[in-house]
């Protein structure tokens, strides 16, 4: 069977998929069993993770707060990679700012 959750191939007699921890229970819709078929995983959307590394690099507030609404809201390890690596480049821009004001009060 594959759960719903990831699509990763799992073990029938799993109560936890061991790949994102989805709860696997019976009586409810979280697996389905037939092929791994990517099409019917809904994937998670990007935007959210791609506009916080833009807004970011700009050195703008928008990108930290969709870097926390990312980490907030999204499932996949590779979009919440996303927002981490917003979150770096937001404290850089701290880092360089603080940095740029203590050497102009020298």
């Amino acid at each position: 069977m594959y759960c719903k959750n990831c699509g990763k191939e799992i073990d029938d007699n799993s109560t936890f998929c061991p790949y994102c921890g989805q709860q696997i229970n019976e009586n409810t819709d979280y697996y389905y069993t037939g092929n791994n078929n990517n099409n019917n995983i809904k994937k998670e959307s990007q935007v959210i993770g791609i506009l916080a590394i833009i807004f970011s690099a700009l050195g703008g507030w928008l990108g930290i707060i969709f870097a926390i609404i990312g980490l907030a809201t999204y499932k996949e390890k590779s979009n919440r990679n996303l927002c981490k690596i917003a979150l770096g480049i937001c404290a850089a821009w701290v880092i360089l700012l603080i940095i740029t004001i203590f050497c102009a009060l020298i």
